[in-house]
């Protein structure tokens, strides 16, 4: 009940034709953590914003148009509980902004939406996003199927179908409606998925792709460079419950013909192990197979959360990344000498964190 006031109240304030919708909803992460990160000499200490999750501030509503249709919408921003910044604080300020229709076809909407590829976390024993192995090294790659900002598509086209079984459909498409004579296709991003789950069992397939022109003018979000071609990737990941433990693993291909012939790839393993009512154990190491040499890296995080409430958790992790002789991924510290400013190969990136999620 306090929830729905509190709704009306801020949708008052916001526009007054939010009262028309028949159920509206606010909801939100407040998410902070203390870090620490060591690459070289290069060190860092301090508090950050959005550890187990980002932290964000919502609205969701719905209207029912009869005959089981209903007319939906979101607004969620990002928040950073650590600066001096408020609402859609941050670089992405919207993490998702959309209107649509539901009902026995699914879902389609149209906006600022989750392409499949974001939700690659199902498969991910490391909840933890900045501290992922797959994160941290796929999104080093240029990867768009990752939980995090480039799985958001801008000017997008999105549909999700009903479920079927245990499968479920997810594709969209996004405009980067930037004016050109030859490839009006060029910056676009298309991506679809297929989830299913059965009782223990969970599995995902994902493919997307970015037309790359190098004679049109580059958007913010896919930067052209020197070739007409096409950025494509897929993604598999699975996860099966023991109920001991559950193990998790991801396998992704990347391939930017702007760079490469050949495929990045990227795998990872891991598991969640619940050693008491409120307590867990998440384990997961990485690997990249880069198509450069001397360009590989490994990452492994190990993490401990525990639910304090139904609504607020606590967590405690530490996250190492391994690079070669050309790599320099990290996490928290600097990447670059802080005297020459070159860029810092073949050095560890060790990253510790504590910090506590709350939902509503």
């Amino acid at each position: 009940m306090q929830k729905k006031l509190i709704a009306l109240a801020v949708a008052g304030l916001v526009s007054a034709p939010v009262f028309a919708q028949s159920n509206v909803t606010v909801y939100g992460v407040a998410d902070a953590f203390f870090g620490y990160g060591k690459m070289d000499d290069n060190k860092f200490t301090g508090v950050e914003s959005g550890g187990w999750a980002g932290s964000r501030l919502g609205f969701k509503g719905s209207e029912d148009l009869g005959n089981g249709l209903k007319a939906v919408f979101t607004l969620e921003y990002g928040l950073e509980l650590d600066d001096n910044e408020g609402v859609g604080a941050g670089g992405p300020r919207s993490r998702q902004q959309f209107v649509g229709l539901q009902g026995g076809f699914g879902f389609i909407g149209l906006g600022r939406q989750y392409s499949p590829g974001y939700y690659v976390f199902k498969y991910d024993a490391i909840n933890v996003i900045p501290f992922s192995p797959q994160f941290v090294l796929a999104n080093a790659l240029g990867s768009n199927i990752v939980a995090a900002t480039p799985a958001r598509v801008s000017n997008s086209i999105n549909y999700k179908s009903p479920d079927f079984g245990g499968l479920t459909l997810n594709a969209v498409y996004g405009f980067n409606e930037v004016n050109q004579d030859d490839n009006r296709q060029a910056g676009d991003l298309a991506a679809i998925g297929a989830d299913y789950a059965n009782g223990p069992l969970a599995i995902g397939l994902v493919y997307s792709q970015v037309k790359q022109d190098a004679g049109a003018i580059p958007s913010e979000k896919f930067p052209v460079t020197t070739a007409d071609e096409t950025k494509k990737e897929a993604y598999l990941g699975a996860a099966y419950d023991f109920g001991m433990f559950k193990l998790m693993g991801s396998y992704q291909v990347i391939k930017d013909a702007t760079l490469d012939e050949d495929s990045d790839k990227v795998w990872q393993l891991g598991g969640v192990v619940p050693v008491s009512s409120a307590g867990k154990v998440h384990l997961s190491y990485g690997r990249t197979d880069a198509d450069r040499d001397d360009s590989d890296a490994a990452a492994w995080s190990l993490m401990y959360s525990h639910s304090l409430s139904k609504r607020t958790l606590a967590y405690v992790g530490y996250t190492q990344v391994q690079n070669d002789d050309a790599t320099n991924i990290s996490i928290l510290a600097k990447r670059t000498d802080e005297i020459t400013g070159a860029p810092l190969t073949d050095e560890d990136s060790r990253n510790f964190l504590i910090g506590v999620n709350h939902s509503f």
